[in-house]
């Protein structure tokens, strides 16, 4: 299953600060908006690397920050495959999943309506499929910082309860929801073909965090991994698996 996209092929220059590359796209530099505003895997020098560009059509309100397009993905292997960075889009892309019945593994959509960025005590979660009197919220992560393209890949630093308030606010959130009736996903999305997750070893985390994601998980909230592919024509779901070891 897929979801037709209209990317062009460009190519990065550098990137000279969190919100901006500099590109070029048909042979002409260009200033370029990136959506994943902090670190992206271990990688500092992004020139001449491949990247997927989405630039706005006609009667496509411009961008305020005065760039040309947008860049929705990067290549490390010359363009034989992409590693998507816009963790903006992704929560429509798995709207449109969901409305296409495209995942049954995770949830049958069939006859149900979906509600995107519900708001449940002070959290706001980002979509909730609605069957009669049953609701089954999700709440997407999608990890930039970690590049997982191989089974030996390493993660940084486990990120401080600060960085993480929102997160752990979630967590929090959707393990009452299971304790009401409902059910509770966290979907941990890759725009790559990623390898399964594997967090820090618990010795390595934070131990409000590690207390947190283990409590939840012990109260019924699900974590699945959905990998999905990009390219300039289309993005296209290639793995669904549920994860049975978050910690």
């Amino acid at each position: 299953m897929s979801i037709t996209l209209n990317l062009r092929r460009g190519k990065l220059l550098k990137r000279p600060n969190r919100f901006v590359f500099i590109g070029q796209l048909n042979g002409k530099e260009l200033r370029l908006h990136c959506p994943a505003t902090g670190s992206i895997g271990e990688i500092k020098d992004f020139c001449g690397l491949p990247c997927l560009i989405s630039v706005p059509t006609n009667g496509t309100k411009k961008s305020p920050r005065t760039t040309s397009g947008t860049v929705e993905a990067f290549s490390l292997d010359g363009g034989k495959s992409w590693i998507g960075i816009n963790q903006n889009r992704i929560n429509g892309w798995v709207e449109q999943l969901l409305h296409l019945d495209a995942l049954p593994e995770l949830i049958s959509c069939a006859d149900t309506t979906i509600l995107h960025e519900v708001r449940v005590e002070d959290s706001r979660l980002d979509l909730c499929v609605v069957r009669d009197s049953q609701r089954t919220f999700l709440e997407i992560k999608t990890p930039i910082r970690d590049l997982y393209l191989s089974a030996n890949a390493t993660n940084s630093s486990p990120p401080s309860p600060d960085y993480f308030a929102r997160g752990l606010r979630h967590f929090e959130t959707l393990a009452r929801l299971v304790q009401s009736g409902h059910r509770a996903i966290v979907l941990i999305c890759f725009l790559y073909n990623a390898v399964p997750f594997a967090p820090p070893p618990p010795a390595e985390w934070n131990r409000k965090i590690y207390d947190v994601v283990q409590r939840t998980r012990s109260c019924g909230v699900e974590h699945w991994q959905l990998n999905c592919t990009i390219t300039p024509d289309e993005l296209r779901v290639e793995r669904l698996m549920r994860l049975n070891s978050l910690c």
